[in-house]
C-alpha cells in the first residue's frame, strides 16, 4: 500500500513490516514530527490534528496503531482509544500527554486493556518505535469491525 497523504508515508513504500500508524495531536508539530520518524523507520504515518479527523482517517485507512494525545477536545484521546478498539479490535494505541491528571488517568487504564498503552511527553522516538514494534508482533486481526 502506498503513500495515503502526499509527503507522508513510508520511506520504502510496501514493505511487509510497514504498519499503517495514525499520530494524534493537536499540537501540529508533535503530530508531524512523530509521524516523519515513523515515515523515517518505514511506516505508512499519517497525521491527523483532531480525534475527529482521526476518526474520519481511520475509516479510510484501517491504521494498525494509533498514537494520540489525550488532551484534545471536544473529543479525547481516550474517547479515541475507546472508538478504536471497538470500530478496529486489532489496532493498538499508545495515548501521550504531558499534563499529570492526563497520565494518571492513562496509567488507571492501562490494566483493562493490552491494546492499549501510555507513555509520557515528550514522547522519545525510541518509544515511538518500541511500540510500533510491539504492534507488528501482535497476533490480533488487523482488519476493521463490522460497521467500522
Amino acid at each position: 500500500m502506498g503513500n495515503f497523504l502526499p509527503g507522508w508515508g513510508p520511506a520504502v513504500p510496501d514493505q511487509p513490516e510497514s504498519l499503517r500508524v495514525l499520530v494524534v495531536d493537536d499540537d501540529i508539530r508533535v503530530a508531524d514530527s512523530m509521524a516523519k520518524i515513523l515515515s523515517a523507520s518505514g511506516h505508512e504515518a499519517v497525521p491527523a490534528y483532531s480525534a475527529e479527523a482521526a476518526i474520519k482517517l481511520a475509516a479510510r485507512i484501517a491504521p494498525h496503531a494509533v498514537i494520540s494525545d489525550i488532551v484534545m477536545g471536544p473529543v479525547s484521546g481516550i474517547e479515541l482509544a475507546n472508538h478504536m478498539r471497538e470500530h478496529f479490535p486489532g489496532c493498538k494505541v499508545l495515548l501521550i500527554s504531558g499534563h499529570a491528571s492526563a497520565s494518571d488517568f492513562g496509567q488507571k487504564l492501562l490494566p483493562r486493556s493490552s491494546s492499549l498503552q501510555f507513555a509520557p511527553k515528550p514522547v522519545a522516538p525510541d518509544r515511538i518505535l518500541e511500540f510500533v514494534a510491539s504492534c507488528r508482533a501482535q497476533d490480533a486481526s488487523m482488519e476493521p469491525a463490522a460497521g467500522a
